[in-house]
């Protein structure tokens, strides 16, 4: 390939040129010509007795408008990069695709003649530095019917519009979801993925898509999903292999011990009126267990020795081990075998496929009636009931009057409220606790204790039967640490917290938990150099500019976690947003 020098008479704009879009700003760029001169040669072969111009479509028409305008001297000449035909296409595209302002219609249209032309995907990407995944979706938006790629060409669709297409190869079926939904994304998704089910979807946690798979399903591809995930086309596959696995299950359970395991369609109308069933207690770490948890302690402390500032928010492998740490702990859990052999379990999935096993109290039996206790006739039912009123009237005043009866009825309604939403509860208290959720990344390697465990494990050790003596029984410390874990739970986590309650605390949150990785992630680029600039100087900054955006939140964890730095969320002693 030559450079050469021809005259503007000589050239022409080649039909192989990928930019098919209206050219905008041409006076400008003419203005910018007539004043700077031709800063980048055009690209073009010969073509009978002229050149035709693959790449540099817009710098020809600026240079013929000056031609038109007399502003150009009469031996004015472009500098031309000669080529091949074929070599045209590909640098046509490789000049133009990294513009902001090519029509993806001309870059879809050029990949097309590429592989049209035998280059395969790999070698397309490496040509122009893409991945494979990128041209592929190219590539596929190129095979869309002619028509489609038309109306992107003309704006008469968009870009996500084009891409919901590709979910179908049928060129027919385009064709009429075309003319029945043209530009709606939404759609036009709906229409070819109806009646499917997402591979993304929580059944497939129950059902490994290999075993779908293997059973004969089949899938339609999403090439423009972030995962590259995409749709299991025959869904009542899915859900026979789903009842198979929850079968499997069910008959595992009955195996452990349980007096009754139940599978049902669909979570019950009445589940959160259940008497749930939470573990009693915590078992004792079988061998193997011990020198699991050992090993990953020694390995946590042989980490800490090499490097004495890494914590789990710093350091992938003390995070991975905290999490292994933590699910060792979590199976510790345990129900009794009298709560197995009267219990029963309830197994079900959700709208969204999500698996539910839940162990709950058994049925009530039916109380027979006791003829010898019913009211006499001649008491109507209105009158016993005044009656009824009358005696919660003597009985409140009877509360009034023993504040350590009161505290005890205060701590079985919480008790109740947690276990079985209030169902048992003498009081009309109903705190309806939501646990605090925040993303596990977020929590690496803070010193905050799970108190929602701490209140299931002090819940689990209580006769629910004589729930009241129980708790009269209890020593005053051991009662006073009940009441506080349980009103913890039911702390609000959509409130703001009364100023005077941060100030009775006086938390000291650098002690508790630092921002590490997963915090600054989080955060934009141009915030974290903000942030730098303001915590450690303009030139911290101005080191870290050109970091990625990833490396970047790890040296602004770093340089941050030098100054114990966090954020004013957190420093703040008034109410929290």
């Amino acid at each position: 390939m030559t450079i050469t020098s021809i005259s503007p008479d000589e050239l022409r704009l080649s039909p192989l040129n990928v930019r098919k879009s209206k050219r905008k700003h041409i006076e400008a760029l003419a203005n910018d010509i007539a004043a700077h001169g031709l800063i980048h040669n055009l690209v073009g072969y010969r073509s009978g007795k002229s050149y035709a111009v693959a790449a540099g479509g817009r710098r020809l028409e600026a240079i013929r408008l000056l031609k038109k305008q007399g502003r150009l001297p009469e031996d004015f000449t472009v500098p031309v990069s000669v080529c091949s035909k074929k070599e045209a296409i590909e640098l046509s595209l490789a000049e133009n695709q990294s513009r902001d302002d090519m029509h993806p219609a001309d870059a879809i249209e050029a990949y097309g003649r590429l592989a049209e032309d035998g280059l395969a995907s790999d070698d397309i990407a490496a040509r122009f530095g893409v991945t494979s995944a990128h041209v592929n979706r190219i590539l596929a938006l190129a095979g869309l019917h002619p028509e489609i790629k038309a109306a992107l060409a003309r704006d008469e669709i968009g870009l996500e519009a084009a891409k919901a297409y590709t979910l179908t190869g049928d060129h027919e079926c385009q064709l009429r979801l075309l003319s029945e939904f043209g530009n709606s994304a939404h759609m036009i998704r709906r229409a070819l993925t109806g009646g499917k089910i997402a591979t993304d979807s929580a059944i497939f946690e129950l059902v490994p898509l290999a075993d779908y798979l293997a059973a004969g399903g089949t899938l339609t591809r999403d090439l423009f999903s972030d995962s590259e995930s995409g749709f299991a086309d025959n869904a009542e596959l899915v859900w026979t292999l789903a009842s198979q696995r929850m079968e499997t299950i069910r008959q595992e359970y009955l195996a452990q011990g349980w007096g009754e395991v139940e599978i049902a369609d669909h979570q019950p109308d009445n589940y959160y009126s259940l008497n749930h069933l939470r573990p009693q207690g915590r078992r004792e770490l079988a061998e193997d267990e011990q020198e699991q948890l050992a090993g990953l302690e020694r390995q946590a402390e042989a980490i800490r020795e090499a490097d004495p500032d890494a914590q789990p928010w710093n350091n992938d492998e003390l995070r991975a081990i905290d999490a292994a740490i933590g699910h060792i702990e979590q199976s510790r859990q345990f129900y009794t075998d009298e709560q197995k052999q009267a219990g029963r379990v309830l197994i079900f999935t959700g709208y969204d496929g999500a698996l539910t096993i839940q162990p709950v109290a058994p049925r009530k039996p039916k109380r027979a009636r006791d003829e010898s206790r019913q009211q006499p006739e001649r008491f109507s039912r209105k009158l016993c009931e005044a009656m009824h009123r009358i005696r919660l009237l003597a009985v409140r005043e009877a509360v009034a009057d023993d504040p350590e009866l009161a505290l005890d009825l205060l701590i079985a309604a919480l008790v109740e409220d947690r276990l079985a939403y209030g169902v048992n509860s003498p009081l009309a208290l109903r705190t309806n606790p939501a646990p605090v959720e925040v993303d596990e990344a977020l929590l690496a390697g803070a010193r905050i204790a799970d108190i929602e465990h701490r209140a299931d494990n002090l819940c689990a050790g209580i006769e629910r039967e004589q729930l009241l003596s129980a708790i009269a029984g209890m020593e005053a410390e051991a009662k006073q640490q009940f009441l506080a874990a349980l009103v913890a739970t039911a702390i609000d986590p959509t409130c703001r917290l009364p100023e005077d309650i941060g100030e009775r605390l006086a938390i000291d949150m650098a002690g508790k938990w630092r921002p590490g990785d997963a915090f600054f992630v989080r955060m934009t680029k141009a915030a974290l150099l903000d942030l730098l600039r303001e915590e450690c100087g303009e030139d911290a900054a101005n080191n870290c500019r050109k970091l990625p955006k990833s490396a970047l939140a790890e040296e602004t964890a770093r340089r941050l976690g030098e100054k114990d730095w966090l954020p004013p969320m957190l420093t703040a002693q008034g109410p929290s947003d």
